[in-house]
């Protein structure tokens, strides 16, 4: 699977709008990394438990998230149907890839695909600066 190579803009700007805004601001004061922390441990709502489940760390969800990703990106075969979708498109839009990708382990997290999609495209990114068989290796 080849990612396309895109400035965390790029990527972002793929978003719904709300969710452009909300990352990109934060984008403003944070490092990516800390951002997909921030995004995922968000409240939300007064009557929901964010993501993470309850306390104060985001760590717990943002490892097993970040471990889902890995094993997507890098060919662990629980996904295999989720990357013969992505191929089979042609040509594959950043998009795509950030649609496919959050279904794949919104399933797995038990998670809208929608809540992890700003996630996602920053964790693209990521992956597309250092290289897919770099951030593999390194992950």
């Amino acid at each position: 699977m080849e990612l396309p190579n895109a400035s965390i803009g790029e990527w972002v700007s793929e978003l719904k709008v709300y969710q452009a805004n909300s990352i990109n601001q934060m984008l403003q004061d944070n490092e990516p990394e800390e951002v997909i922390k921030l995004w995922l441990s968000a409240n939300g709502p007064n009557t929901t438990i964010q993501f993470g489940g309850a306390g104060d760390s985001p760590e717990p969800f943002f490892d097993r998230f970040k471990e889902e990703f890995r094993k997507f990106i890098c060919g662990d075969a629980t996904y295999n149907s989720f990357r013969e979708q992505l191929q089979s498109e042609a040509p594959i839009s950043k998009a795509m890839y950030i649609s496919i990708i959050s279904a794949a382990l919104g399933a797995t997290l038990g998670y809208a695909a929608t809540l992890l999609a700003p996630a996602i495209a920053i964790m693209l990114n990521l992956v597309c600066k250092m290289g897919k068989n770099a951030w593999c290796e390194a992950n």
